[in-house]
This record gives C-alpha cells, sequence and structure tokens, in this order.
C-alpha cells in the first residue's frame, strides 16, 4: 500500500452486525470508527497471528521436496 495515498477501508456489515459494533463502541467509550481501527490495528498487529503465520512457512519448508 502507497503511504502517500492511504486507502480507506470499507467493510459491509448487516444492520445486526452495525448494532453490533455500535453497542461495542459504546461500552469501550469510543466512536464507531474509533473501535473500528483499532481492532483493525490490534488485529494486523497481534503476535499469535504472526506466530501461526511463521509457523506455517516453517511448516512449508520443511514439508517441502529435497532438490
Amino acid at each position: 500500500m502507497d503511504a502517500d495515498h492511504p486507502q480507506a477501508f470499507t467493510v459491509p456489515l448487516t444492520a445486526a452486525e452495525r448494532e453490533q459494533v455500535q453497542l461495542a463502541a459504546d461500552a469501550a467509550g469510543k466512536t464507531v470508527d474509533d473501535f473500528i481501527r483499532e481492532a483493525i490495528l490490534t488485529a494486523a498487529y497481534d503476535p499469535f497471528l504472526a506466530a501461526l503465520e511463521q509457523a506455517a512457512g516453517t511448516i512449508a519448508s520443511r514439508s517441502a521436496p529435497s532438490t
């Protein structure tokens, strides 16, 4: 992604999902935009996810046939 041209993220949500996000944002004392932004960044920097990706790469490299 080009940092000079930030991309706006849009996520289609059902009415029930929008309501659930609004309730969660209210409970956290945040706007919906701030709540969603924080959730996205938290997921992007999740160390567990990074560890899973690293493990998958390790397994794939060990499973690759030797040449």
